[in-house]
């Protein structure tokens, strides 16, 4: 294993932006239809993870070489919503490896230690999304243990009102 993970610092948020930025990118590329980040959230993505960060049901992992650059992230959140069972429940957001670690064990080690933080705080389902349209990603989470249980459809309005019946 040429990397350790880590729960992400501030020397880390230049990197966090750096790949979550390619994650948007690699999104745009796969299909043009997923929904991206506005440009005020882009411009300041350092200080969204800052704030993450510092919430204590928030965690920002971070995979990083011997030399400690970040090559891969992960951020996990739980949401305790009275209105919803199970309750608590958990988020994965922001899943990237850099593409010259992938296949490694990266989002794995990553995954687990969202898990690992998920147990400890008594937290009985974690949820995800991947884009229809990146195979390799939905791939990779099954074979972590996520299953498709839900799809979610879009449409433009007027797309639906020019229906004919």
């Amino acid at each position: 294993m040429n990397y350790t993970i880590r729960r992400a610092e501030a020397r880390d948020l230049a990197d966090l932006k750096r790949m979550r930025v390619a994650l948007q990118d690699l999104l745009a590329v796969r299909d043009p239809k997923v929904w991206r980040l506005s440009k005020d959230l882009t411009d300041t993505l350092d200080r969204f993870y800052a704030k993450m960060m510092e919430e204590d049901e928030n965690r920002v992992f971070v995979a990083v070489t011997p030399e400690d650059k970040p090559v891969g992230m992960l951020m996990v959140r739980i949401f305790d919503n009275p209105n919803m069972d199970p309750r608590p429940f958990g988020r994965i957001d922001d899943a990237w490896v850099d593409p010259d670690r992938r296949e490694q064990g990266v989002t794995r080690s990553l995954t687990m230690a969202a898990a690992e933080f998920l147990a400890g705080r008594n937290v009985p389902m974690v949820m995800l999304d991947w884009a229809n349209n990146n195979p390799p990603s939905g791939t990779c989470w099954q074979n972590l243990g996520f299953e498709p249980l839900m799809t979610m459809g879009f449409a433009d309005p007027n797309d639906i009102l020019s229906r004919k019946e």
